[in-house]
Order: C-alpha cells, then structure tokens, then sequence
C-alpha cells in the first residue's frame, strides 16, 4: 500500500504525528476489511453497532495529547460535556474496589496484565465517555484501540456478559502499537498505555512532556521505519512503500 507524507514544519510535538497516524489507520483498516470481505467473511462492525463501547480502551500518550488539544477546540458545551463524561467515569473507576497496584502499573504492564484489567474493566459494565445514544461524538478522533478493533462473524459476542469471546480479526500492524514505541523511543522511556477515562486528568498532569519538540522529518521518518519493521513481523501484511 504506497503513501506519500509531507512535513511542513520543522518541529513536532508528539500530538503532531496523531493526524498522519489517523489517515494510515484508515487505509489500512480499509485494506483489512475489504481483503476479509473478499474472503468471504462477515464483518458486523457498523454505524450504530456499540456493542464493544463498554470495554477497556488504552490510548498512546501522542493521542491523549491530541485529543486534549481538539477537544479544547470544540465549541464549550460539547467539550464540557465530553469532560464531564469522563469525569463520571473516572470517578466509578476509581471508586470501585481494585488492587491498586493493577491501576498504577497498567501503563507499564504487559499483555498479560492488560487482559486481566480488561476483565476487570469489562465487568463494571461502563459504557464509553464518547458514546451518546449509541454514536461516537468523536467518531472522526477516536482511538486507535478502536479503529483497529475489527470482529468477524457475530456482533452477539462482543457484548461484556457474552459467554464467548469475540472474534477479533488481527490487524497486520496496529498503529497504537508503532506510537507507543516511537514514543518511547522519542522520550527514552517504557511503552505506556493510558486508560481513556483517565486521558484528560492524566494529560493535563503531563503538559510539559505534551510542549516537547523533535525534528519534525527525523519523527516522521522514524515512525514510518517502526510502521514497516512492524508490519513485517506478520506475513499477511500490506506491503508499505514511500
């Protein structure tokens, strides 16, 4: 799948690379779906469909970042609303019984732990802070968690109560997955996931990690090398080319 990238300023935050990540995750997802499609397989995720919209959603520290910064955009009834939303949420979170050290270490943890937090998250039975009578209201913004979260077969199972899990078709490279290692890489830190109920607290109590600046080219380049050594690690990948 050929792209062409542009870069029109010499720094970049790590929101910056957020809308370039958004329009790769669409062709992608698009390829992905239209090669399963082909293969003859039933793909229930659609318009009105909220099935999944209760489970855990981790976001890349270059997303929350950029979805402060939009939301702080957006005319104050809607933004205010959206936090508001989020600030109930948070407050369920935070007001159930949970071992602690499961809360602090998700955002360092890996896979293993996730699953259980996702468990745990799955039976609060929350709906998401973006969803409003069965529609995203950041639809266009949403996560990357979402956008790569494709189930073939029946939307039934993905419902939280459902005694089988869902069928969730593998993308061939997740672009949450290449921002969180390009992050890492840029701050020299450890992979991070941040819960999205949690996003706008957590954001504002890192605005000077969101000021940071890199070579905009050197950032760029690097996120398309991490998207390719990903994307290589699976066979049934598109083959990407600048």
């Amino acid at each position: 799948m050929p792209f062409h990238i542009n870069v029109a300023v010499e720094k970049a935050t790590l929101a910056d690379i957020v809308p370039l990540a958004r329009k790769l995750s669409t062709k992608l997802a698009i390829a992905f779906l239209a090669g399963l499609r082909g293969n003859g397989q039933s793909v229930p995720c659609c318009k009105g469909c909220c099935a999944c919209c209760s489970y855990l959603i981790p976001l890349s520290v270059p997303e929350v970042f950029r979805l402060r910064e939009e939301l702080l955009e957006m005319p104050a009834e809607n933004s205010s609303r959206i936090f508001q939303s989020c600030l109930d949420t948070a407050k369920r979170i935070l007001d159930k019984k949970f071992r602690t050290s499961y809360l602090k270490s998700f955002s360092k943890s890996g896979q293993p732990r996730i699953n259980q937090v996702s468990k745990w998250y799955g039976g609060l039975e929350l709906a998401c802070p973006f969803l409003s009578d069965g529609l995203c209201m950041l639809y266009e913004q949403r996560p990357f968690a979402c956008r790569e979260h494709i189930v073939t077969g029946s939307a039934v199972s993905c419902q939280t109560d459902h005694r089988d899990e869902p069928n969730v078709a593998p993308m061939p490279v997740s672009i949450l997955e290449v921002l969180g290692q390009l992050t890492a890489e840029l701050e020299q830190s450890d992979i991070e996931a941040v819960m999205l109920p949690l996003a706008f607290a957590w954001a504002q109590d890192n605005l000077q990690r969101a000021e940071r600046t890199w070579p905009a080219v050197a950032m760029v380049k690097r996120f398309v090398e991490i998207l390719k050594l990903t994307a290589s690690k699976n066979s049934a990948a598109p083959v990407l080319s600048t």
